[in-house]
């Protein structure tokens, strides 16, 4: 058996603690099943199954990690030979069993009801969501504390809150969607009425699917994305070095997803700006997936002048090995900017979609302002640990992207800080790109990155 989820079983579910959640949240259903209808009944038990599986539940795993680290085991815990998917499953796990027993209590009820209201279907598709719910929650929650204790952050009681805003954020965001594809959604039972924002159906690649069948796929793939983010973290924090494979999948992924919504066919089809739409919100995602792993990716000295020792040298499978995972989120972004660019007919697009045909420069710019900002991440982030990198290069950001556009106020001033369109047109891609060499080229020029590392 898993060791490290053999350990957990026997700090969690101790007879005291089993005793205590089984008396109290057996106390709440059964008064909330003998005082009321059973829609009530559901209402409390899926209440009771958020605050001990995702509130609670994400707290247990934001500090599985950083407790053996405050207790000094963490180390030991490293050396072992336990391998990296076994400590993945038995910290995630064993840290929120006693959580996941009060969560199958509340889903007795919840799946009763389903059975009686919707028969098997219903079962499935509830059992899913929920289990599904909570593992991306807790997943998330763990996720970010992994990547704080690979940046040797400090771990607080703050800290840890942090992280599990993390994990509760995540579970947030999917529970308000899910409450647009559910008919009989908590919302609907808590307010008695209908959810403005209820979807009939989700038109994707052309496609109409069931609105509760997408949702719950989506939310299936994400969570397994998410533990296997768990996986390549913790890889990395066991000395185990991951290879770049595994990461253009789940970028391509990303891609594959979000190109696919088709909010905009009714009002510009026939356009045949399709293709071109369609890599502008795969390049918006990645580049929001660009600009988190600039911000968070660990930036340690030594990898740096090994990649730039490698690419000089011409080993490029080496270097394209141990390519950061924000450059490759880049150049993906990067990639789908310039289908966008290309195959969007600006010129024919209604003004609601792109008010003037320099909309394509803007796009161009945007490219290089987004190289420039992470090459502001990479800047504040190189060599240093602990928090303050991150706040002086939001700083900076926010600098360049609020206060002195808002400083200055002169028309046109945003060609320089960011995409505008301003005539002439080529100006503001012009200054991006400007901006971004000038960025990279003074982080090539320290001296910490131009000496030779050891082979």
């Amino acid at each position: 058996m898993n060791p490290e989820l053999l350990r957990n079983i026997w700090l969690e579910l101790t007879e005291r603690r089993i005793t205590l959640m089984v008396v109290v949240l057996g106390a709440v259903l059964l008064l909330a099943l003998t005082s009321g209808s059973m829609s009530s009944a559901v209402l409390s038990a899926e209440i009771a199954f958020y605050a001990v599986v995702v509130v609670w539940g994400t707290r247990c795993a934001a500090q599985s990690v950083v407790e053996e680290i405050a207790g000094k085991t963490w180390d030991a815990q490293r050396l072992s030979a336990i391998r990296p998917w076994t400590m993945v499953w038995g910290k995630l796990i064993g840290s929120t069993l006693l959580a996941w027993f009060g969560g199958a209590m509340c889903l007795a009820v919840i799946l009763y009801a389903a059975l009686e209201s919707r028969g098997p279907t219903g079962v499935a598709t509830e059992a899913i969501y929920f289990v599904s719910i909570g593992l991306l929650s807790q997943a998330a929650a763990m996720l970010a504390s992994l990547v704080a204790v690979r940046r040797r952050l400090n771990h607080s009681r703050f800290d840890v809150f942090l992280y599990q805003l993390a994990g509760l954020g995540a579970a947030v965001m999917v529970w308000r969607v899910w409450q647009t594809a559910d008919p009989d959604s908590m919302l609907h039972r808590w307010t008695g009425q209908m959810d403005p924002f209820q979807v009939a159906y989700v038109a994707w690649w052309g496609e109409r699917y069931d609105t509760g069948l997408f949702y719950i796929v989506s939310l299936v793939a994400f969570a397994a994305w998410t533990l296997i983010g768990n996986y390549r973290v913790m890889r990395m924090e066991l000395q185990v070095r991951n290879g770049p494979v595994v990461w253009l999948g789940f970028l391509a992924f990303v891609a594959v997803y979000a190109a696919g919504f088709d909010p905009w066919r009714v009002n510009i089809a026939g356009l045949g700006a399709e293709t071109g739409l369609r890599a502008i919100q795969a390049g918006t995602a990645l580049g929001i997936v660009t600009y988190v792993m600039a911000l968070f990716e660990p930036k340690e000295i030594v990898a740096y002048r090994w990649l730039i020792d490698r690419f000089k040298s011409g080993r490029l499978i080496a270097f394209l090995s141990r390519v950061p995972a924000w450059a490759y989120a880049y150049a993906a972004t990067f990639a789908a900017g310039v289908v966008a660019i290309v195959a969007v007919p600006w010129n024919n697009l209604p003004p609601d979609v792109a008010t003037q045909a320099d909309a394509a420069v803007v796009l161009a710019a945007g490219l290089g302002f987004a190289l420039r900002d992470c090459g502001i991440f990479v800047a504040f982030g190189l060599g240093q640990t602990g928090k303050r990198s991150d706040i002086a290069a939001l700083a900076v950001l926010a600098v360049l992207y609020v206060f002195l556009p808002g400083l200055l106020r002169t028309d046109g001033i945003g060609v320089f800080f960011y995409p505008s369109l301003h005539e002439p047109a080529w100006l503001n891609p012009l200054f991006a790109w400007l901006q971004a060499g000038f960025v990279w080229a003074l982080i090539l020029r320290r001296p910490d990155l131009r000496g030779r590392p050891p082979t």
